[in-house]
């Protein structure tokens, strides 16, 4: 009888090819990535087929180039995505984190999904409130948003290098139940 290997698909937000210690970047401290590395499949000579966030994700999920797909700019509306065809497969299919789909909130083919978007602009007629929002907001926490990081005395110096909500998650334990 043939087993369904499980599937973990791990995508980083704007990940540079030269940031992994165990893909050559010798100046770089990342020994999670560097595990999943030497332990996994990686891609060296990938490119993305848009720019864009939204083009780009709905492009590699639906398996089309944005021209044929129809996702052209950030915000235009796609959720059909290949995840279905294993779910019809009969695989169970979260998505934990971006996926930028437009809705916020369209399942994708997933049968679960902890939306983690990480937004502090205003979208699709509110500000966003997502999965990260609500765990902090149960400890009493707030996220940091950009508004604050312009405050910083050394915004300008940091170059978008910012140490950003990573102090809330040393200053308690936050557990997340689903």
């Amino acid at each position: 009888m043939f087993t369904k290997p499980d599937i973990v698909m791990i995508v980083t937000d704007q990940q540079r090819y030269d940031t992994i210690r165990a893909l050559g970047a010798s100046h770089m401290d990342t020994p999670n990535l560097d595990r999943l590395a030497t332990r996994g499949v990686n891609f060296s000579n990938c490119h993305v087929t848009a720019p864009s966030c939204v083009p780009s994700r709905a492009s590699l999920f639906s398996g089309y180039y944005p021209h044929t797909n129809g996702v052209l700019a950030n915000g235009q509306p796609w959720e059909r995505t290949w995840v279905s065809d294993l779910q019809d497969a009969g695989y169970q299919t979260v998505n934990i984190g971006k996926m930028h789909t437009i809705p916020y909130n369209a399942p994708a083919g997933f049968d679960e999904r902890y939306v983690v978007e990480n937004k502090d602009r205003y979208m699709e007629g509110r500000y966003f409130f997502d999965e990260w929002d609500k765990a902090l907001a149960a400890q009493g926490l707030v996220k940091q948003q950009r508004v604050q990081y312009r405050t910083l005395p050394d915004y300008k110096d940091r170059l978008g290098a910012l140490r950003g909500i990573w102090h809330l998650i040393c200053s308690r334990t936050i557990l997340l139940v689903a």
